[in-house]
């Protein structure tokens, strides 16, 4: 997708027809529209938003006035009125022109709730415009609009990303990207599905009942689960809300000089903990392992030893090995002469004697069988002695790993009454409300470990009772046919669940190696970003020893940020490019309108930022102000830039003080504030070369 220009008519601030022209050239793919604070930028972010998806940020005043003021007030009751944004942009091989519009009539002083019209054309080759039916629809297989505030981005909002809770955006932007809805909704719809099928089974009359209290029971235990994964999904939220304040809180001391140096240590002790919790799991997982593959030497102390004394006896007795075997007997009595040539007719005596010989002969399967027992449990011994030195070893190493945890959780507690003893309240206020947070944060832990676990429980009672349904005999073929239909679908649920994982996670991995490869290219400091399996961005200080949590200052969490951003534009592109979308996933090479990116970072940041942004995407339009953006954006820009605009506001105030009224680019002058003039909003004018 290319953005070509877009067209603003009486759109709130902007009066009369306006339009951009935004820079299209890959080397100077940059466009700047240069606006002071509250002078219309915001509503030009915006301006894309509700044209694509009829949708405005929360903090847009006033939502519903869309026609500009200034015409709202000078028109006489009665007039009809519109407004409208249209935007022209390419995608694919076509390219389309995308118009929403409101037309109102004047009556009073205050617009009425506008009832917007979307319409959506495509150009033909010989120019002409066709109108294109489920205009919505198309616009969002283009761009779908849960991936639109990741390519029109709010600088103030988007530090929101590096936040726990920014996890849910990123994980649905993933799930957009490679088109899973679907697969979510089969997820979601499947279990449903075998429902409604088991309600049509039939059982032999006496089960009938019996099948019908089962599937009863079946249904209230799936119930119950979705109310326990329910209460897990909120608990994990609102842990997510207490592990940001924490974060902050740690950020905070780390920022206050009289707690810095112990916060870093706090930091070194919880990193350890970490480490020795995730060791002593594993070791934990190895002793189960063995336990339940080799746990039952433990249990053949005395058998062998039976059993080596049961063969010697057997040999002793002449038994072992048999001394004759019944194939070679039966072979003499079909022959009906024996060996020494004596006759064995039917009634003597000598073939009634090969006949009780052949009672007590051996099998060769069961002499094998006992060969091979034999060999096996004198085999035993060693095996049981290595399994037990094994345990023991894993019991040792368990051991000491919880004392390690014991010591270093001393640690911690060590510097949280060491930090509540400091002379400064607000380190000590701090520290109160970091213990606070931490408690809250370890009660939703257990809630979510309780209602986890109450999941698994049902998730076995609802197994057995499906196994039990299965069991029951089904009165005819059409119920046969069922039952192989609510197999297949509890297969289907099983594997688009595990794919859903695989798919999303597969993605993860990419965005990962992408943002640690863009963040590397600006980043001021040691850092080490990392998109989590959580889907969490986290960032990492590896300047010591020992990789700790990064106070992640504002600048960072910037860059962070539109790494991320950049990332996920880096693989809709490569997964047009490798044809690798599935389903309906979304591939191409997607524009980026920033607003506010620069914020309140210091120079060292903003270029840096403005060094990454013409990066980010193969178009850029960047909405700033001059004060935010300052001469050393301008001049990181420059080399990049291939269209500028001057923003101008426009207030009828006459009593505004200390204003910059003009603004020099290219070396040409343009009005920036118009102070006292005939009518409030703005204008857009293009800066000549």
């Amino acid at each position: 997708m290319k953005f070509i220009s877009v067209e603003l008519e009486n759109f709130r601030p902007y009066q009369g027809v306006q339009k951009i022209n935004f820079a299209q050239d890959s080397d100077t793919n940059v466009t700047v529209l240069w606006g002071t604070n509250g002078g219309g930028k915001t509503t030009l972010l915006n301006a894309f938003t509700w044209a694509l998806y009829g949708e405005m940020s929360q903090d847009v005043e006033n939502r519903d006035q869309l026609v500009n003021i200034t015409v709202w007030n000078e028109a006489t009751e009665g007039t009809p009125l519109t407004a409208s944004v249209a935007i022209e942009f390419e995608h694919g091989d076509h390219t389309y022109i995308v118009k929403r519009s409101v037309s109102v009539a004047k009556h009073g002083a205050t617009q009425p709730r506008p009832k917007p019209e979307l319409q959506l054309w495509q150009r033909e080759r010989d120019g002409n415009l066709k109108l294109l039916l489920n205009p919505s629809g198309h616009l969002d297989q283009m761009l779908p609009e849960r991936l639109s505030r990741f390519f029109f981005v709010n600088g103030e909002r988007i530090e929101a990303l590096v936040k726990h809770e920014g996890g849910d955006d990123v994980r649905e932007a993933v799930k957009t990207l490679l088109g899973l809805e679907a697969v979510e909704r089969a997820v979601a719809h499947l279990p449903k599905v075998a429902q409604k099928l088991r309600r049509g089974l039939k059982a032999e009359d006496a089960s009938q009942q019996r099948l019908n209290d089962l599937l009863e029971q079946k249904e209230d235990t799936e119930r119950m689960i979705l109310d326990q994964q329910r209460r897990a999904s909120s608990a994990a939220k609102e842990k997510k809300h207490f592990d940001s304040e924490i974060e902050a809180l740690n950020l905070k001391m780390t920022q206050l000089a009289e707690a810095k140096e112990l916060q870093q240590n706090r930091y070194r002790l919880e990193n350890q903990l970490k480490r020795a919790q995730t060791a002593r799991q594993d070791q934990e997982e190895g002793r189960a392992k063995l336990v339940g593959t080799r746990g039952f030497l433990a249990f053949l102390p005395a058998l062998p030893g039976k059993i080596l004394a049961t063969c010697e006896e057997l040999r002793e007795r002449g038994e072992l090995p048999a001394p004759l075997k019944r194939a070679f007997i039966d072979d003499l009595l079909e022959r009906g002469e024996c060996i020494c040539g004596t006759p064995l007719t039917e009634g003597s005596s000598h073939r009634a004697s090969l006949e009780h010989w052949r009672a007590h002969a051996g099998l060769a399967e069961v002499e094998a069988a006992w060969n091979q027992l034999r060999g096996a449990v004198e085999g035993f011994e060693e095996p049981r002695m290595q399994m037990h030195d094994a345990l023991r070893g894993f019991d040792e190493r368990i051991a000491e790993l919880k004392e390690e945890e014991r010591q270093v959780e001393h640690g911690i507690d060590e510097v949280g009454n060491k930090l509540k003893r400091l002379p400064s309240e607000e380190v000590v206020k701090t520290e109160e409300n970091l213990e606070a947070a931490k408690v809250a944060r370890d009660e939703k832990v257990a809630a979510i470990g309780a209602a986890e676990a109450e999941v698994k429980r049902l998730e076995n009672v609802r197994d057995d009772l499906r196994k039990q349904i299965e069991r029951l005999e089904v009165k005819d073929a059409h119920s046969r046919r069922i039952t192989n239909r609510i197999m297949a679908v509890d297969e289907a649920s099983s594997a688009l669940t595990q794919i859903l994982e695989i798919l999303s996670q597969g993605v993860r991995r990419r965005l990962d190696a992408r943002i640690q490869e863009l963040y590397h290219l600006v980043s001021l400091k040691n850092y080490e970003p990392e998109l989590t399996p959580d889907f969490e961005l986290e960032l990492w200080d590896l300047s010591g020893s020992e990789r700790i949590p990064a106070p992640k200052s504002t600048g960072e969490n910037m860059l962070l940020s539109l790494a991320f951003v950049g990332s996920l534009i880096g693989e809709a592109r490569e997964a047009q490019e490798r044809g690798r979308t599935f389903i309906q996933g979304i591939g191409g090479d997607f524009p980026v309108v920033m607003d506010a990116v620069f914020g309140n970072l210091d120079d060292d940041y903003r270029k840096a930022v403005a060094d990454f942004l013409p990066k980010l995407a193969s178009q850029v339009m960047i909405l700033t102000s001059k004060a935010q953006a300052g001469e050393i954006v301008e001049q990181e820009l420059r080399a990049r830039l291939g269209k500028q605009y001057v923003i101008t506001t426009h207030t009828t105030k006459t009593d505004v003080s200390s204003v910059t009224e003009t603004l020099t680019l290219n070396g040409n002058t343009y009005p920036y504030q118009v102070v006292g003039s005939d009518r409030t909003g703005a204008e857009l004018t293009e800066v000549r070369n």
